[in-house]
């Protein structure tokens, strides 16, 4: 008995320690979309605790028992009977989760019973009883959350102490015969939980339990114990362990239970449509009737036309066509250009007017002025890759300015089309490095790393290539002066 005792506390006790509580947000509870799967996490917690109150008849079961049924009227021989016994306690309780709970139970009461055959005994005792158990809804186990909401129904099971005090009596004169003395023993409950809840603070309900003791001592009598001399076997040390030849004693009560939900701003329960339901506006819901789970919303799946409709309402504005366009391709759209017709191949600023390049590079060697992002060209006749004479005084003004302010030089080599994409390729990767030569070794440029070299054949044309000027035009190594 001693080893059910320790599995039953230890049930009980790790039931409370492994089941989590919940936090959730305030939403309906009548999801037809229950996912046993979902996770929660919310602002609020329901509400967990509430506190109890029963009272009802109590019934013996043990030596002293004549009848399996209660209650028994007395015959007109005897005096004594064994209906007319009543408990009461409270139970303090707290739901883990929707499914499991613990509950503390302390009860009072007293018990009688009594036998003709053999023994020719009654017993008249009190006692009170404090235990711990683990609850299991077996409403939501077996039905789901979504039937019978305001139903619930427990399984419990726990382990506890009864402390008791009974004296045993001869049925017929009333001697006294045994009396146990104020004595403690193990008890494990058992027991069938039945609630409704009638408020959003108040369930009523039935309570049914089985109490099984650890002793063969609670009427006072051992079995196999026939002797009816009085005082002959008044024990007064005696250990409460099984004795004689018959089953320990046990005992249990039937009970009408009131429950109150303890919690702050508990919700309403109102009926709407003939239904009983909640309003979560006004409070919080109650883990005694709650699955978390239900209270996740499902996502949406929108309709064709709801899609749509979502995309028509969120359409960006749109976008002006000047945005789009470079009339005269010189890299600022014709919303911000205010040059719009630029020559092509033409030097502009962020504005996309035109600047000369020759005369800024002068310019910021004369005044010492930081570099800034602009562009020029140096144009190769068909084929080429010679520097031209016209070009030489501005690459000796790059180099000085680079060498005076720090600036960097980007070089990009451009081809007409007037061949394959490899020749043209290394075409353009010639006349850059012509480009860099030259201002390293004739125009005095100190620190060759920063030139930045690139090549693109005739990828990127800035002209049209079926004319004579077009050609002329993309035979180029841009240069880009950067800070």
């Amino acid at each position: 008995m001693k080893k059910v005792s320790q599995l039953i506390c230890s049930f009980a006790l790790g039931s409370m320690m492994a089941l989590p509580s919940f936090a959730q947000p305030l939403e309906q509870p009548n999801s037809p979309d229950y996912n046993p799967k979902a996770t929660y996490d919310g602002p609020y917690k329901l509400n967990t605790w509430s506190i109890s109150a029963h009272f009802g008849p109590s019934m013996f079961f043990g030596d002293l028992r004549e009848y399996d049924f209660w209650p028994v009227t007395k015959t007109s021989s005897d005096s004594h009977k064994e209906s007319g016994t009543f408990q009461g306690g409270l139970t303090i309780n707290k739901q883990l989760s929707y499914l499991f709970g613990a509950r503390l139970d302390g009860s009072i009461g007293n018990l009688r019973g009594m036998k003709r055959r053999n023994y020719n005994r009654y017993f008249e005792g009190d006692y009170f009883d404090v235990s711990l158990a683990g609850t299991v809804n077996l409403k939501g186990l077996l039905m789901g959350p979504n039937k019978m909401k305001r139903w619930k129904v427990d399984a419990y099971v726990g382990v506890g102490q009864i402390f008791y005090d009974a004296t045993a009596y001869d049925l017929a004169g009333g001697i006294k015969l045994r009396e146990t003395g104020k004595r403690n023993d193990w008890i494990i409950p058992t027991g069938l939980n039945i609630n409704y809840e009638v408020s959003k603070r108040f369930d009523i309900g039935l309570d049914f339990r089985l109490n099984h003791t650890n002793s063969d001592y609670l009427d006072a009598t051992y079995g196999g114990d026939y002797d009816r001399i009085a005082n002959s076997f008044i024990i007064e040390d005696q250990k409460t362990s099984r004795k004689g030849n018959s089953e320990l004693d046990s005992y249990g009560y039937g009970s009408i239970q009131l429950t109150y939900k303890l919690g702050k701003k508990a919700l309403k329960v109102a009926k709407t449509d003939g239904k009983w339901d909640y309003k979560p506006e006004e409070g919080y819901y109650h883990l005694r009737y709650t699955d978390p789970k239900v209270l996740i919303k499902p996502p949406k799946i929108l309709t064709l036309e709801e899609m749509d409709s979502v995309a028509k309402a969120n359409r960006p504005a749109d976008i002006d066509p000047r945005l789009l366009l470079d009339t005269d391709g010189d890299g600022v759209s014709d919303f911000f250009d205010k040059e719009p017709n630029s020559p092509a191949g033409s030097v502009v600023d962020g504005s996309g007017r035109v600047l000369d390049f020759d005369s800024y590079v002068k310019n910021a060697l004369a005044t010492g002025a930081a570099c800034s992002e602009i562009f020029a060209n140096v144009m190769f006749d068909t084929d080429k890759n010679t520097i031209k004479p016209e070009y030489e005084e501005m690459l000796k003004n790059v180099a000085a300015l680079m060498n005076k302010n720090g600036c960097r030089l980007q070089l990009a080599g451009h081809t007409d089309r007037r061949a394959s994409d490899r020749y043209n390729i290394a075409l353009s990767r010639r006349r850059v490095d012509a480009v860099k030569d030259y201002l390293v070794n004739q125009a005095g440029l100190t620190d060759a790393s920063k030139v930045i070299v690139d090549y693109f054949g005739s990828f990127k044309p800035i002209a049209d290539s079926g004319r004579r000027e077009g050609l002329q035009k993309n035979r180029r190594v841009e240069l880009k002066l950067l800070p």
